[in-house]
């Protein structure tokens, strides 16, 4: 676990909120819960959460405007849980900033997994200390491409005119794989099983929504002279 810092649980049934709380107390996280964006909010500034776990449909609105001010931390993971039969809910929720999703009814187990898995993620991206020496001994050389400079254990680009992209810890790992790939060049299963943390099933759109939030990010900091491309019958690889 990491430190002290808690799950924010924001779901307004009771009961499943009690449910899931309890189940991350067993595998020895601390927790807190919120029925409401306003309370979800309060949580955010007084416990400094490591991740948040957000049900979208909310009495006092919808759980995407929490979720895209959650992304908005480096540190802080994001969990959407959707209700619907549908994935919009989901594929929305990826695209403002959110490192993964769950389908209801789930399983405790998967979703502590889910859990565990997003934080090693984010101990993977985020920097031990934060002094100018440490940031710059954690990039390896020979990372700035297309002008542009790659610093995903920062969560973050950098343009040539210092311009600063911020990315998720989703969207940061995927560009780490494709960095320490040969080519830069992954496997979906690879990006999936070492991002996600779970293996690749045909119906799950999780890599292909990250790739596209990447895409989106790395051509406009670059000026479309750096992005990543699908190549068929493989994966992804980035481009400049």
């Amino acid at each position: 676990m990491s430190g002290s810092r808690p799950v924010l649980v924001l779901e307004d049934d009771p009961g499943v909120a009690a449910t899931i709380s309890n189940a991350l107390i067993r595998d020895g996280w601390k927790t807190e819960t919120a029925a409401t964006l306003a309370e979800a909010r309060i949580h955010l500034q007084r416990d400094n959460p490591r991740i948040a776990v957000v049900d979208l449909g909310l009495p006092d609105g919808n759980g995407i405007a929490f979720v895209r001010e959650a992304a908005a931390r480096a540190d802080l993971g994001v969990i959407v849980v959707s209700g619907r039969a549908d994935e919009m809910d989901r594929v929305v929720g990826l695209e403002v900033g959110a490192d993964d999703y769950l389908a209801k009814p789930f399983s405790l187990r998967e979703m502590v997994a889910r859990v565990r898995a997003l934080s090693r993620r984010l101990d993977a991206t985020t920097p031990a200390s934060t002094t100018p020496a440490a940031v710059v001994a954690a990039e390896p050389a020979g990372w700035n491409l297309g002008g542009l400079q790659m610093e995903p254990s920062r969560l973050r680009v950098v343009a040539a005119d210092g311009t600063e992209t911020r990315l998720t810890g989703g969207e940061a790992g995927f560009l780490g794989v494709l960095l320490d790939s040969p080519d830069h060049l992954a496997e979906r299963e690879t990006i999936s099983e070492k991002v996600l943390g779970r293996r690749l099933l045909p119906e799950q759109r999780g890599v292909d929504q990250l790739a596209s939030n990447l895409r989106q990010k790395l051509s406009a900091a670059s000026g479309g002279h750096v992005t990543v491309v699908a190549v068929r019958g493989k994966g992804y690889r980035l481009v400049w």
